[in-house]
């Protein structure tokens, strides 16, 4: 298998790495061609293009590492002697060709760093190495006149082969990956590979003397392909990673014999330039044709590593597996065994090499029929079968007691035989010990439904599993309702998760049971006192493995017992007393410990009536003498129910405290009386906030009765004021009118706008006063209504012709949708008209030119609905909460100086809730408004 990907490179690395890009680029400039501009090869691209690739994730890393390259190639140029222009173009070239083919290559990996491990690899290779080349081939193209290198096309052709060899060669010496070697077994030697031996040693020798004699003549050229020999050899036998590093070699050893004037690529009329693009060539070519084969041949040598190992797995499980395996191949005549390991050997009683060539139905039997049959019709008999196998249960040939599980399954089809898998697993102990456990459960149950009392089973997780009969007939619970539920979820052992747990955790190992006693509620509602006893049930490893409880009903036992119980569990805040036929205190719970601050030792034999208030019993009853006071309490107990009575106690310290107390006979299951019980509870405080609340409610009755009277006066204020302005608002109107139509005197032209101010001014007083009084009214019920049928459609249609004058000028789109049918209301229908009018008036008065205004009349089941909306400027949503009260105008109509009284709303939700009806309002600032109002229609 592969090794985990090539790790991104660390800091010092990364400086080494650029260091070797400073060498190899001074070199090549160096020793470049003195009539050459640029290097013929250039294997410091191979170097930045790796480096590129292994540079940890991050854009900030893979800045510093391209502006340090930019830094080291330009510094290579300028050393070797070049202008600072010519090196400084040269080494943002370089980058670029790095930065390109180095992206392409990290986009083939989404973790860690990228590789070169096969073919598809190889190929990303091939396109990051033309794209990067491209990438300086073209700048080249574009600067080389400015730049003075040279003919562009000349020097781009130059830089694209030198660069793109370097990239090919250099780049799959350092992301080929190592592979370990597969271990073989103790009984299977791999045959020698790699650089086994004297192998690696001999083809070196060879690939030298090959390269010598092809590249140091000069008249070799038939000859160049005697050096790709020995590389094949390297492909074939020394893996991807030597063969990369070899190539490497090789393309050093013939680029530096070909500067020099030697090889094939040198002599004849190709001169220097274009003999050593052909040498980079030659190289790319030797690259392509031995690296794929390498890669390639790895690959193949992987995958026989991963059979063989899996070879070996499959034949230790099968050998060493403790199930009965058979490998059964069909043929003609039927499945015969192949082979059986012991266990299976052992299992049918015969020994493996006599299992083998036994047809299968001969040594395993099934349930209803032989195995053959049901491979061939698969899914037949009671197993589970399929066109790959089947699996169920039988026997074994010659051992009638015997039972196995069987599993058959194919592992082999094609061409050849069909090879089957079947595992054998002994299951006689197992049917024996579930034929054991099913008479046990008989038994058991047997027991269980025989037993009058409770009993109910648990598991670890205290989930009951079973309950007998006896358990459905004394609480109401069938067996589907408890099985499965905890016991805390069901209303028989409420306190039985504490027990379990206790049960469980410290497990009793004297086996004596643990009794607890609690209530238990029947699904009828009924409590039962059950006395439980609880106890585990173990395996044969003496471990837990269920809990038995078994409930017993003693709640008639307990009822004897119920005035002691009741007295001494009582809570601190109630006292109870327990009384003789005298008398006399018998008995005292700590309530009344607590209430009179007295124990109980000074309490029992004290006559009941020193308890109270003397002062109290003389008012009350005239006398305070114990016999006398006592027999007056308790004269009426036999008769009626005595009612709570609040009496004066006098505690231990002499303080009087307030008890709401009560008196009842007690008696025996025979008739006869034994004594009284007095239940008390101390009511001081609660007394003492009662006064308090009651004097506070007195206040409140009086301040209420103040403001009413206030809220009366305020109303006949604003009626008088109302009908004081009315009548001399009315004469300024109508003296203002005999004004305006000349009927005293023609008015001059200047005095005419005068007029109408004035009476424009003094209809607005009536109207204001109209509405003062129609609210006065409203509110003191003075206002009488008309109880008559209003069609709403047609007084919709009046309100239209009404508000026409109001667009007059206005640019505005009004939309009316009334139905067809009458609409009738009952109810006063000026009344519902100023409603509409109201807020149909709003709406135009609201709502600026251009806007649109919807008025919408339908009917709903039992009730007629009026939509107003517009598209004005909106009520703000924290101002609508008075919306609907007198005066209230919102801050939106006050900026914008718009005219109104803040009484038409307040008059309109007044008068459709004297309807019986609802108004909605749904509106925001600057968006508009949309009124809803809601009558409920004649029935």
């Amino acid at each position: 298998m592969l090794t985990s990907r090539r790790a991104h490179l660390s800091a010092p690395w990364t400086a080494l790495v650029l260091v070797a890009v400073y060498a190899v680029g001074l070199g090549s400039v160096v020793l470049r061609p003195a009539d050459n501009p640029v290097a013929v090869w250039w294997p410091a691209a191979g170097l930045s293009v790796a480096l590129v690739a292994l540079t940890r994730p991050g854009r900030r890393e893979l800045v510093l590492v391209a502006l340090a390259l930019v830094v080291a190639t330009g510094l290579s140029n300028l050393t070797g002697g070049r202008s600072w222009q010519v090196s400084l173009f040269f080494g943002v070239a370089n980058t670029a060709e790095a930065l390109v083919a180095g992206l392409v290559l990290r986009a083939s990996t989404a973790v860690g760093a990228p590789r070169i491990g096969d073919l598809r690899d190889l190929l990303r290779l091939v396109v990051a190495t033309v794209l990067g080349a491209a990438t300086i081939a073209l700048l080249l193209l574009a600067a080389a006149g400015p730049l003075g290198l040279g003919v562009p096309l000349e020097v781009s052709r130059t830089v694209f082969t030198s660069h793109a060899a370097a990239v090919l060669l250099v780049v799959p010496a350092v992301l080929v990956p190592r592979r370990p070697r597969d271990p073989s077994g103790p009984d299977e030697q791999p045959a020698p590979r790699g650089a086994a031996g004297l192998e690696l040693p001999a083809q070196v020798v060879v690939t030298t003397l090959a390269t010598a004699a092809v590249f140091v003549p000069q008249d070799a050229l038939p000859l160049t392909f005697v050096p790709l020999v020995p590389l094949t050899w390297a492909a074939l036998r020394l893996g991807p990673r030597l063969t990369a590093l070899e190539l490497v070699v090789f393309a050093a050893a013939v680029t530096v014999l070909t500067q020099r004037g030697e090889g094939p690529f040198a002599g004849g009329d190709l001169g220097p330039v274009a003999g050593a693009g052909i040498a980079q060539a030659y190289l790319a070519c030797a690259v392509l044709l031995t690296l794929p084969l390498a890669l390639l041949l790895d690959e193949r040598n992987r995958l026989f590593d991963e059979v063989r190992s899996e070879r070996r797995l499959f034949r230790a499980n099968f050998t060493d597996s403790l199930v009965g395996q058979l490998l059964l191949r069909e043929g003609p005549d039927g499945l015969r065994v192949d082979e059986a390991n012991q266990t299976a050997a052992d299992l049918l009683g015969r020994s493996p090499d006599d299992l083998v060539g036994c047809e299968v139905d001969e040594v395993v039997v099934g349930e209803d029929g032989g195995l053959a049959a049901r491979l061939v019709r698969p899914g037949a008999g009671g197993g589970t079968g399929s066109a790959a196998g089947w699996r169920g249960r039988g026997g074994v040939a010659g051992r009638a007691d015997a039972r196995v599980s069987i599993s058959v399954s194919r592992i082999s089809a094609g061409a050849g035989a069909p090879v089957w898998s079947v595992q054998l697993l002994d299951v006689t102990a197992e049917q024996l010990a579930h034929r054991r456990l099913s008479d046990a459960e008989k038994l058991t149950s047997a027991t269980l439904d025989t037993t009058a009392a409770i009993i109910l089973v648990t598991d670890l997780d205290a989930r009951i599993v079973r309950v007998n009969a006896a358990t459905a007939e004394m609480t109401g619970y069938t067996e589907a309702d408890l099985v499965g539920k905890r016991l805390w979820e069901t209303t028989l052992a409420p306190d039985s998760a504490h027990d379990l747990e206790s049960l469980f955790l410290w497990p009793n190992r004297s086996g004596a049971p643990v009794v607890r006693e609690h209530d238990a509620v029947t699904l009828g509602g009924e409590r039962r006192r059950i006395v439980w006893s609880n106890n585990l049930v173990r395996d044969e490893d003496g471990m837990p493995a269920y809990a038995v409880l078994t409930g017993i009903d003693v709640t008639t036992e307990r009822a004897s017992a119920g005035l002691v119980t009741h007295l001494m569990q009582a809570a601190v805040s109630t006292a109870i007393v327990g009384l003789d036929a005298r008398g006399r205190i018998s008995v005292v719970n700590s309530g009344a410990e607590h209430l009179l601050h007295r124990e109980s030792v000074d309490l029992v034999g004290l006559p009941f009536t020193m308890l109270l208030d003397p002062e109290q019993l003389q008012a009350r009853l005239g006398c305070t003498d114990h016999d006398t006071v006592f027999a007056a309490l308790t004269a009426s107990l036999g008769e009626e129910e005595q009612p709570n009575r609040d009496w004066w106690w006098v505690d231990g310290e002499g303080e009087r405290r307030v008890v709401s107390m009560s008196l009842s006979a007690t008696g025996s299951d025979a008739g006869a009386q034994v004594g009284f019980l007095c239940v008390g509870r101390d009511v001081t405080e609660q007394r003492r906030a009662q006064d308090l609340v009651v004097a506070a409610l007195e206040k409140e009755r009086t301040a209420v009765e103040r403001l009413q009277a206030i809220d009366e006066a305020k109303n006949e204020f604003v009626s008088t004021v109302s009908h004081e302005l009315r009548t001399p608002v009315t004469s300024i109107v109508g003296y203002t009118e005999l004004l305006q139509d000349g009927t005293l005197v023609a008015p001059a032209d200047d005095q005419l706008p005068l007029l109408d101010s004035i009476a424009r001014n003094g209809q607005r007083l009536i109207v204001l006063c109209n509405d003062l009084l129609l609210l006065s009214g409203l509110d003191s019920g003075e206002v009488s209504w008309k109880a008559e049928e209003v069609d709403l459609a047609a007084l919709l249609e009046a309100v239209r012709e009404a508000t026409a004058a109001l667009l007059v000028g206005r640019d505005l789109d009004v939309a009316w949708e009334r139905p067809a049918h009458p609409v009738v209301a009952l109810g006063d229908g000026s009344q519902l008209e100023r409603v509409l009018l109201n807020l149909v008036g709003n709406a135009l008065k609201f709502t600026e030119d251009g806007g649109v205004v919807r008025v919408r009349l339908e009917s709903a089941p039992g009730e007629a609905v009026l939509v107003v909306s517009d598209t004005g400027i909106g009520i703000p949503v924290e101002e609508q909460d008075g919306l609907f009260e007198r005066f209230f105008r919102s801050s939106t109509a006050q900026e914008q100086a718009i005219q109104g009284t803040g009484l038409g709303l307040s008059i309109v939700s007044s008068v459709v809730q004297a309807h019986g009806g609802s108004i909605d309002v749904r509106s925001a600032h600057l968006e508009g408004s949309t009124f809803t109002v809601r009558l409920p229609l004649k029935s």
